[in-house]
């Protein structure tokens, strides 16, 4: 799949400046994350009609998830909203899991509980530091396997159900429900929040 997201908030970010619970209501572009696995992607930006037109941008939209769609026996994406409004692009794209987000935007996602972070190898060995941004040790965070935990490698705001817990060191905490992923250059780094 092409990376369409990212080169449409670009294309977007270099023409304008970038418009500044379960009830997801984003204002910047920012990922949610249900208890459930379920995974929303907003992608909020201004929107200028002279270089851009919303018939076409639908309709590479809807091409993109017919095509990641047709991946799956039943359908794993759909487009919950797509809009402009006083000059700002809203869409928002609904997945069923983080599998299917990370097929359709080629960007690693996992979202799972912890005993199955680490059934699947997934390595907690690293620093941690919960809402007080006290340090916190791998075996603390990981003692209760049915805390849920996101790994992912893309930076950008990232919005939870669930209260966050704790955090890798390359993730900030906004909010009791939101985070920061800071920018990540090491292929071989991950950001880690457990909620």
């Amino acid at each position: 799949m092409k990376k369409w997201i990212y080169a449409v908030c670009v294309l977007m970010l270099a023409l304008s400046v970038s418009g500044c619970g379960s009830s997801f209501e984003p204002s910047v572009t920012s990922m949610y994350v249900q208890k459930n696995g379920k995974v929303t992607y907003a992608v909020v930006e201004s929107f200028e009609k002279e270089y851009y037109s919303l018939e076409e941008f639908q309709t590479m939209i809807e091409h993109e998830v017919e095509i990641c769609n047709g991946s799956y026996s039943e359908p794993v994406i759909s487009i919950e909203r797509l809009e402009v409004k006083d000059g700002t692009l809203y869409l928002l794209l609904e997945f069923a899991d983080a599998e299917a987000y990370s097929s359709y935007s080629e960007e690693y996602c996992f979202a799972g509980t912890v005993s199955e972070a680490l059934d699947d190898g997934k390595s907690f060995d690293m620093l941690f530091k919960d809402a007080e941004y006290e340090e916190r040790t791998t075996t603390e965070v990981t003692e209760k396997k049915d805390n849920h935990v996101l790994i992912v490698q893309a930076e950008g705001v990232i919005e939870l159900e669930m209260p966050v817990k704790y955090v890798s060191n390359n993730v900030e905490i906004l909010s009791e429900h939101t985070v920061q992923v800071m920018p990540i250059e090491d292929e071989s780094e991950y950001a880690y929040i457990i909620y």
